[in-house]
């Protein structure tokens, strides 16, 4: 897969995070303008957004009923089974919060090789080592979690509790770390003003 040629992925990791705290908070009008710049983010983007929404589907219309039933307001034409108009706004408010989010993450993810993201995400917890974290172990199990995810064979949850095959050694971890360059740290910056603009 192509590395993103601009940013470092720990900087692209930032303002992701940026973003999905940002859309917690932000207006409809505004979650409408973060879908827009994400449906232009490229063909790759679109499709593994695509993809993550189809995956959550039931859960996003799940988390749609609960809302529009849960809400107390007015039934539409007083049929008391129906839910209420402000149940249904504040439903559709959430699921299109989630939706915009599921359309960050596929900005994160589409372009980063596997390699990339590790890479983004040890450069970021090297603070951490101060902590005592165990950096390097942490990457790794997150690694070796997020492959197994990805290469999921296809089997009901039944096998998953009885597994036949014999654990196999993991491959190594590889990370792929671009040299950290004014840019971006400058994008860092440039979206965390312009984010927080935003809310004022």
């Amino acid at each position: 897969m192509t590395e993103f040629p601009f940013l470092h992925p720990a900087a692209r990791l930032l303002l992701w995070l940026l973003l999905a705290v940002f859309l917690q908070v932000a207006a409809l009008s505004t979650l409408g303008l973060a879908a827009g710049c994400l449906l232009l983010a490229g063909e790759q983007t679109r499709q593994h957004w695509w993809r993550l929404f189809l995956r959550t589907r039931i859960l996003l219309l799940v988390l749609f009923l609960v809302f529009a039933y849960g809400v107390p307001g007015e039934n539409p034409g007083g049929v008391a089974w129906l839910p209420t108009f402000e149940g249904m706004a504040e439903a559709a408010l959430h699921v299109l919060r989630l939706v915009v989010f599921l359309g960050s993450l596929a900005w994160l993810l589409a372009p980063l090789s596997h390699p990339a993201l590790m890479g983004g995400l040890w450069f970021l917890l090297q603070p951490c080592r101060h902590l005592g974290l165990p950096v390097d172990k942490s990457v790794v199990r997150l690694s070796l979690v997020l492959e197994y995810m990805e290469n999921l064979p296809a089997q009901s949850w039944k096998q998953w509790l009885t597994p036949t095959d014999v654990p196999q050694t993991p491959a190594p971890v590889r990370i792929n770390l671009p040299l950290w360059r004014g840019r971006d740290g400058l994008a860092v910056l440039f979206a965390a003003l312009l984010l927080t603009g935003a809310l004022l």
